[in-house]
């Protein structure tokens, strides 16, 4: 339904000054994150967690600014930089490989100053935009194959994830296939193309998990298949984050009362877990209120590309929507124990600046669109 649109948008459209919607769901759920964050990162018991929370407080104003400073570009000048963009974005990944700091046996930032960038959260929209102008320029009103998608596959996607994963970092790897994938698939691929990579995809995975995984990414997987084999090492994170989601209840225990983390049985409660935080405080009811926000978010993104008036800018504003649907579906699947832990960050929620700072510019990109370029 989405190819269809894509080809019979709109030309015309009256220009709105403000996209309210998306705009008071972005600050609530920036509000919500700040709050949990508070809660998570606040205990005296956690080192250097206060910290935590200032520099988060100074990620969000300067990524709400960045993001009505992108709102204010026009649409057709991020179509005309989109290659660019992603030319900037392939350089950094470039420089982090052979200059950046090694953290925790990973190089995948740049030290600025008192912050570091994270080149691979950029990588996430740059490829978006490739894309976009790529496939709003190329008309298959039959339907992508596999052949049609080789040179843009091997053009965007392969340098972007192949210096993602050299990082090593194979949980934005795959992250970046599967929003590249969301993207083909709107723009109509065939369901014969669309079986075969499925099986593909299937026949390789045994294979990866012996050939391509490191060690650590092995326990990984081995701890979401079984997490009681290991209790005390690789299977406790992801059942301490359990624990704090079944305690909180209905209601929860309030703010602030989050046991698990304050007392250190929950590792990495700011970052990866912190929906466990957020789960033991505010219960079944606050989960689901918290998920309505997540919803309503992509249904404002969707509802912009649905009523884009060119290709460019509904691929824009579905790739955006993929982004986001992949971080909250990837972290919350990592969290419950349905998929294995990635390090994927949850929307405005995690501590960290250059998650948050793609987000809200993504948030931008589609203030934008929605402004300028609607029916």
């Amino acid at each position: 339904m989405m190819a269809r649109a894509l080809e019979t948008a709109s030309i015309g459209g009256r220009q709105r000054l403000v996209d309210w919607p998306l705009l008071v769901v972005t600050v609530s759920l920036c509000v919500v994150g700040l709050l949990t964050l508070y809660s998570a990162a606040g205990s005296p018991l956690l080192e250097g967690a206060p910290r935590a929370f200032t520099r988060q407080v100074v990620y969000m104003g300067l990524g709400l600014g960045l993001m009505v400073a992108a709102a204010a570009v026009p649409p057709r000048l991020y179509e005309r930089c989109a290659y660019g963009a992603l030319g900037v974005t392939l350089l950094l990944l470039l420089v982090v490989l052979l200059v950046g700091p090694v953290r925790g046996g990973a190089q995948r930032w740049l030290p600025l100053g008192a912050f570091s960038l994270q080149p691979s959260e950029l990588a996430k929209l740059s490829l978006v935009l490739a894309a976009a102008r790529y496939f709003a320029a190329q008309s298959r009103p039959q339907g992508w194959n596999l052949r049609d998608l080789l040179f843009p596959t091997a053009m965007l996607l392969l340098p972007t994830a192949l210096l993602v994963f050299k990082g090593p970092d194979l949980g934005t790897t795959l992250f970046l296939c599967s929003v590249y994938g969301v993207m083909v698939f709107v723009v109509g691929l065939r369901w014969r193309s669309l079986l075969m990579l499925v099986l593909v995809a299937g026949l390789a995975a045994p294979l990866a998990y012996v050939h391509v995984l490191g060690d650590y990414q092995r326990d990984r997987v081995d701890a979401l298949l079984s997490p009681d084999a290991d209790p005390k090492g690789h299977g406790y994170q992801a059942i301490q984050g359990r624990y704090a989601i079944g305690s909180g209840r209905l209601l929860g225990k309030g703010f602030g009362n989050n046991t698990q983390g304050r007392l250190r049985f929950l590792p990495e409660q700011h970052t990866d877990f912190i929906f466990s935080v957020f789960a033991e405080e505010r219960g079944y009811v606050g989960c689901v209120a918290l998920l309505l926000l997540y919803f309503t978010y992509m249904l404002c993104g969707l509802w912009i590309a649905w009523h884009a008036r060119d290709r460019f800018g509904a691929l824009l504003c579905a790739g955006i929507v993929a982004v986001f649907f992949c971080h909250v579906c990837i972290n919350l699947g990592g969290v419950l124990g349905l998929l294995p832990i990635t390090g994927v960050t949850l929307p405005f929620m995690s501590y960290g600046g250059s998650s948050v700072l793609t987000m809200l510019v993504g948030s931008g990109m589609l203030w934008s669109v929605s402004v300028r370029g609607t029916a």
